[in-house]
């Protein structure tokens, strides 16, 4: 342990270096720098949510413990994950998003904005298809429908892993990071836009296992998966420094004065 902090400081550098040394505000732009790769990075994350279509396999994976079902916290964490709380993250982090560009100087900052919001989208859909590709193929019991070493006789006892409540905001929350990692001028609202989603990741993982939805397992992979998943998708769209002449960089020298200049004349 005594390890993760200077490792964590590296990793940050190592991401904040390329930043550093851009000229005006960290905007991305399409994925592979290139309309196609957008299309092709959409067309992915749509085509894994078919994964809702695979059958549900019934293991003896059981839960790490029996519990009562909560249904208070479990409507609660449909506003805080899932899809609830990932439409309200993603229309916090547009006003955020639209904030910071207008304020490093980007042109038309809220329409451009819409970009992030679409890998955002992007990130939350892809880890929500591959956290129903694991819960497919896993098949584990829910705490709530676990009782004497035995699970119960429907398919939706047996999708406990990973947590599909916590793993698309997860997946904002990686997206976010990796945009503070390579963020240049004023951070705040970026920062403020990862930590609303960083919130809603740990307050869904609390009510989902007091829900007696998910046992502790279930909520830490839907973390990690939907952490990677999201830096990845934000990492494959290359940063677009700003166009405006003075957007986060230093003012332009002055030329100072021209020299003074004699002429001669023989007209009187």
């Amino acid at each position: 342990m005594r390890y993760a902090a200077p490792l964590a400081c590296v990793g940050a550098l190592a991401w904040s270096t390329p930043a550093a040394a851009q000229v005006g505000p960290a905007a991305p732009d399409w994925a592979f720098g290139d309309p196609a790769g957008e299309a092709v990075v959409i067309a992915v994350s749509a085509a894994s949510l078919a994964s809702y279509l695979l059958p549900q396999r019934r293991s003896a994976w059981g839960a790490a413990s029996s519990e009562e079902r909560n249904e208070v916290l479990g409507r609660a964490s449909d506003l805080t994950g899932a899809a609830g709380g990932t439409l309200l993250l993603l229309g916090t982090g547009y006003a955020l998003e639209g904030s910071y560009l207008a304020g490093v100087g980007v042109p038309h900052p809220f329409s451009r904005a819409l970009r992030t919001s679409l890998i955002e989208a992007e990130a939350a859909a892809l880890s929500t298809g591959l956290s129903s590709l694991i819960k497919r193929l896993s098949g584990r019991c829910r705490p709530r429908s676990w009782r004497t070493d035995r699970c119960g006789d429907t398919d939706l006892d047996f999708d406990a892993f990973p947590s599909g409540h916590t793993t698309p905001v997860a997946a904002l929350a990686g997206v976010r990071l990796n945009l503070v990692l390579r963020t240049t001028g004023d951070a705040a609202p970026r920062l403020g836009a990862l930590a609303l989603a960083e919130t809603a990741t740990l307050v869904t993982m609390a009510l989902r296992i007091g829900a007696g939805a998910h046992s502790w397992q279930d909520v830490g992979a839907g973390m990690i998966l939907g952490h990677v998943t999201g830096f990845v998708v934000a990492a494959v769209h290359p940063i677009t420094p700003s166009k405006s002449p003075y957007a986060a960089g230093p003012l332009p020298e002055d030329p100072g004065a021209r020299p003074t200049m004699i002429t001669w004349t023989w007209v009187y």
